[in-house]
């Protein structure tokens, strides 16, 4: 079994001086990196806003609907925490699309291998499907209005020699032939992922542009899962300002004009027919 991947906090730390990030903690494994950062926010901790914590691997990650996220050693498991005020919350559902646009220029930036975004959380790799990174963001309110986004993000460096393996993941070791140095991928995603934020929301028109750009899912037939089995069937055309997805000549009653909009919220499975 692999032995965890983790990057040099000292070097990393120095590479995110002028980034949003004001607190960086690298630990060999936790339970879960997004529950550790949701807690501190649960318990008022102001501090918590700027914290990456990043772990080696993880005992209890989850993703979207309580479903389990595997973590196995070889993957970088990293969180991290946003104060996002009253007036934010509505663009909050652009989080996730706009960490997917993070990941995917970290990816390019360190190792030249290209991928593709699919909506709303999974960054995969174009010949098969396989997932490179999942995403999970989570937001704690706040009595006082707005609260703190957390990010959650897992980033396959090197799933070789994981047991059982996961054949419906893929990692930067095979698809590069080689390691992956990283601390270059953490301080690479961080450093993109503070540039977007940086520009939320006030300037969520353009970066909505960019991610419609980089989108593998607009444009193609999708079948959207709702909860309770419901099925929704058609093309996806758009992404609009709450982050939704928008499916286009979709059957009979649902929908106005043949269109349906979804949030991640509201979708349990989106999958290319």
């Amino acid at each position: 079994m692999n032995s965890p991947v983790l990057p040099d906090p000292v070097a990393l730390a120095a590479a995110l001086t002028d980034t949003r990030w004001r607190e960086v903690a690298v630990v060999a494994a936790t339970g879960s990196t997004n529950a550790d950062l949701v807690a501190r926010a649960g318990e008022g901790d102001a501090a918590v806003d700027g914290a990456v914590l990043i772990a080696g691997e993880q005992t209890a990650g989850r993703g979207r609907y309580a479903r389990v996220w595997q973590t196995p050693p070889g993957q970088l498991a990293v969180s991290a925490a946003l104060r996002v005020e009253a007036e934010q919350t509505p663009a909050v559902g652009w989080l996730s699309l706009l960490t997917g646009l993070a990941v995917r220029e970290a990816v390019v930036e360190v190792t030249g291998v290209a991928v593709d975004l699919k909506w709303p959380n999974d960054v995969l790799v174009p010949a098969d499907g396989r997932k490179l990174s999942g995403i999970l963001c989570e937001f704690v309110p706040s009595p006082s209005g707005g609260g703190v986004a957390v990010i959650g993000t897992g980033l396959n460096l090197d799933l070789t020699q994981a047991q059982p393996r996961l054949e419906t993941a893929a990692c930067l070791r095979e698809l590069t032939g080689g390691a992956v140095d990283p601390t270059a991928l953490a301080a690479a995603y961080l450093r993109a992922l503070s540039g977007l934020l940086d520009r939320w929301p006030a300037e969520l028109p353009a970066l909505a542009e960019r991610y419609r750009r980089a989108s593998a899912t607009l444009g193609k037939r999708v079948r959207l899962i709702l909860p309770g089995d419901t099925e929704v069937i058609g093309t996806a055309v758009d992404v609009d300002d709450e982050g939704r997805i928008v499916v286009d000549g979709v059957d009979g009653e649902k929908g106005e004009n043949g269109r349906v909009a979804a949030s991640a919220g509201d979708v349990t499975h989106l999958r290319l027919t």
